[in-house]
């Protein structure tokens, strides 16, 4: 059974010789972005996990330099969702987490110890991002760095100042720090609101849960099934400088020792039940509630795949739909107790395939149709897809 370090291996391989077997049938290399349904207005979606700059990251990285076909290649092969700032800003989007996220960082560098350099890859990946809103995006989009600046922009929409949708910077992977609890400090000043600690490898932090379809992670031979002192030190570390917690991706051995290890309240980006998709990657129904008790958030990822108990990963891209969506809402509406902790973490532009009816973050509106379908609450709906987020990071980010 192969590795997923094999596995992306070989996927970026296969796709090169699909490439040069039949190069492009017309379509083109960068996906244009489709209008938006929706006109501006407060509350129509904070997205906890967008990939905002995964694009121009990869595009970046030595491979990509070498041959500038393999970041276009790898979006059309791998990626089948997106969205714009100018997009999302015509649908109205409040907020947006650009989750940072480096593949070489965390694939190519050793099986369990970070890179080193990891950390100065990751402030670059930053500054790709605030020179993109200072620039191109600035009509459309602005950067809050801290949790005063982020109520400042909450208090201008909801006022009519100003209407451009508000990004937060954020981590997917503590092999993003390279090892260095330290390394937050930085990291923090620049406005990092949360950091997934673990994500497709064991990274020497925490083990983590199979993201990816029907193969283990040989790539660490299992070093520790939970959280390491590393990773006890960096929750710490985190809480100590106000970068919320993100506990996407963790094994369900891993969240009962980060139970016992956090102090404050922290969110699951992007997530799915596993009652409902019985994927190592869903969380249980005791987990899921243990985060709320503690005062935590919880993010629903639109992709179907974990969603739901698809026989396969192909029927899944093929039927899968926002009743996916919405049933883990209902579900999750019932075994939490109410709705007030539940948001949405799309995770477009990370290499997922979303619902069928929609697959870019200006097309928000299908989402909360469809939910205003199932509960026929405005209240509950806008909760779930805007305010539950904005009010958990306006009032926990930034403690330490």
């Amino acid at each position: 059974m192969p590795s997923r370090r094999r596995f992306l291996r070989n996927a970026a391989l296969g796709a090169a010789g699909a490439l040069a077997a039949n190069p492009l049938r017309g379509i083109p290399l960068w996906a244009s972005p489709r209008s938006a349904d929706a006109r501006p207005r407060t509350g129509v979606f904070a997205d906890l996990h967008f990939h905002a700059s995964l694009r121009a990251t990869v595009r970046e990285t030595p491979p990509a330099v070498a041959s500038r076909l393999l970041n276009p290649l790898a979006q059309m092969t791998f990626n089948r969702t997106g969205g714009s700032w100018e997009e999302c800003h015509r649908a109205g989007i409040d907020l947006v987490c650009a989750v940072h996220y480096n593949p070489l960082d965390e694939v190519v560098s050793m099986a369990v110890d970070p890179s080193l350099d990891a950390p100065r890859h990751t402030h670059r990946m930053l500054d790709l991002l605030e020179a993109e809103l200072n620039r191109e995006a600035a009509a459309h989009a602005r950067l809050a760095r801290n949790r005063a600046e982020l109520r400042t922009a909450l208090a201008d929409r909801a006022a009519g100042r100003d209407d451009r949708v508000i990004v937060l910077h954020a981590l997917e992977g503590g092999h993003a720090l390279g090892g260095l609890p330290s390394s937050l400090d930085a990291f923090a000043v620049r406005g990092v609101v949360f950091v997934t600690l673990s994500h497709f490898l064991n990274k020497g932090l925490s083990s983590v849960g199979n993201a990816l379809p029907f193969f283990p992670d040989a790539g660490s031979n299992w070093p520790h099934q939970g959280l390491t002192d590393l990773g006890r030190e960096m929750i710490a570390h985190m809480e100590a400088v106000g970068i919320l917690l993100d506990v996407t991706h963790a094994s369900s051995t891993a969240l009962v020792d980060i139970f016992e290890t956090a102090k404050r309240p922290f969110l699951a980006s992007h997530t799915s039940v596993r009652a409902l998709g019985d994927h190592p990657y869903s969380m249980p129904d005791e987990h899921l509630q243990e985060i709320v008790r503690r005062g935590g958030l919880i993010g629903i990822v639109l992709f179907p795949y974990t969603l739901s108990n698809y026989a396969t990963y192909e029927r899944a891209i093929a039927q899968g739909s926002l009743t996916d969506v919405v049933r883990t809402v209902r579900y999750l509406v019932k075994i939490l107790g109410g709705h007030r902790s539940i948001g949405i973490g799309s995770d477009f532009s990370g290499f997922i395939v979303g619902p069928r009816e929609m697959n870019r973050l200006g097309q928000v509106d299908r989402l909360r149709t469809a939910l205003m379908d199932e509960f026929g609450d405005e209240e509950l709906v806008s909760d779930v897809m805007s305010r539950n987020a904005t009010r958990f990071l306006s009032e926990h980010w930034g403690h330490g």
